[in-house]
């Protein structure tokens, strides 16, 4: 779960918002997120510095936060980046020296974990979108609701087959 961020770089990204910084810059220094620099530029979270975040003019107006619970696509968007997050930090810790046998292990399962998910993610986005070219066939009714009265027609339908073919007229009644 990500932290959020402390009260020493919520200000630093306020102030240097307010100065003008260009929001890659911001980003680049204070490690956030675009989404979270806005949360902070909202007053989300505490800086201690007494800066009003509403005198924080946002530079476009037009940008709204995205709720925490969205939709599944969200989520789905969220978690493919946590898991790129931590993919690299494996990489960064795989890159370090003296990183002995345990540490190699539990780097290894989470990067399987971090795989199987991303496997399931993938899955399941394949599975929720629309299929073009598919088209709905007159042989694929849904289920019956009442098993009984689908055996009863079937049995009546079977009952007519066979009085027209032997022409015994009786009916089909059953």
């Amino acid at each position: 779960m990500i932290s959020a961020p402390t009260p020493d770089v919520v200000a630093l990204a306020r102030r240097l918002y307010a100065q003008g910084a260009p929001v890659r810059a911001i980003l680049a220094e204070t490690g956030m997120s675009l989404g979270t620099l806005y949360r902070c530029l909202a007053g989300h979270f505490p800086d201690g510095s007494g800066i009003d975040p509403a005198n924080i003019p946002l530079r476009r107006p037009g940008v709204r936060m995205r709720q925490r619970l969205g939709t599944r696509a969200a989520l789905v968007t969220r978690m493919w980046r946590t898991a790129e997050r931590q993919i690299e930090e494996i990489e960064d810790r795989l890159k370090a020296s003296g990183i002995g046998l345990d540490e190699r292990e539990s780097n290894a399962r989470t990067l399987a974990i971090v795989a199987k998910t991303l496997r399931e993610l993938s899955a399941v986005d394949e599975a929720a979108k629309p299929r073009k070219g598919k088209k709905h066939s007159p042989d694929d009714d849904n289920a019956p609701r009442n098993i009984d009265e689908f055996r009863q027609e079937l049995a009546r339908r079977i009952d007519a087959l066979v009085d027209s073919r032997t022409g015994s007229g009786g009916g089909g009644a059953s």
